[in-house]
């Protein structure tokens, strides 16, 4: 929900929300399987997120140490993509916004909120990877890899306060294009992102993000175990 009161697990009202979440995550997940490779691969995906929405619908949710932020040098990884960042930027540039689809949550967010694909339940969505193959170079690289892709905010965009649906991970933005008056609100805690820079958080903690700006905002997106 996007209130400052979410529903308490194993209440009818938690499994309603978890159901509408998970019908969400459906319809965005059957978008993009078409790039992500044969049956097989199909087969693995709707798997994993059958998996993910039952832990979800029964409360099984993972806490980290309860820090909201960490610091990117913890994790050797993200020192990786700093270094090599204007290459992932030069491959989303050249994208040009193709293949880029809503975010499936739409009810946190009015418009504006869109990504580009690369790995979904540690799957890789193979046809978006094959345009970007640096960028995929890089993110094979990275341990517990769960999800990745781009992110994009358009001006204006407001992310209503929320929990991530992955459970026990952390989330990382690579910072591409950040425009002036964008920032992320993490529990009690509001950085904003940097060109270049990786900016680490713990999703299952209700945070929101934002752009006030009138250019759009772009990071890579990525979840992984830690």
């Amino acid at each position: 929900m996007n209130d400052r009161n979410p529903p308490k697990p194993g209440t009818t009202a938690y499994l309603l929300e978890e159901v509408r979440r998970g019908w969400h995550w459906v319809v965005f997940v059957t978008k993009v399987l078409g790039r992500v490779g044969g049956f097989k691969e199909w087969g693995q995906a709707i798997r994993r997120i059958a998996g993910l929405l039952t832990s979800r619908a029964q409360g099984n949710v993972t806490k980290l140490d309860g820090r909201s932020f960490y610091a990117a040098s913890e994790f050797p990884f993200a020192g990786v993509l700093e270094t090599n960042w204007e290459k992932v930027l030069q491959e989303v540039t050249a994208l040009q916004g193709e293949h880029f689809i809503p975010w499936s949550e739409k009810y946190l967010y009015k418009e504006g909120w869109s990504t580009f694909g690369l790995y979904a339940y540690g799957l890789k969505i193979a046809k978006n990877c094959d345009l970007c193959p640096e960028t995929d170079r890089l993110l094979s690289q990275i341990p517990n890899l769960m999800t990745a892709g781009f992110s994009a905010l358009a001006p204006g965009t407001h992310i209503a306060p929320h929990t991530g649906y992955p459970d026990g991970v952390l989330r990382c933005h690579l910072g591409l294009v950040i425009p002036p008056d964008c920032g992320i609100r993490v529990g009690d805690e509001t950085q904003s992102w940097q060109d270049g820079k990786c900016l680490i958080f713990d999703d299952t903690a209700e945070h929101e993000a934002w752009n006030r700006s009138d250019r759009t905002r772009v990071v890579m997106l990525l979840d992984f175990k830690p």
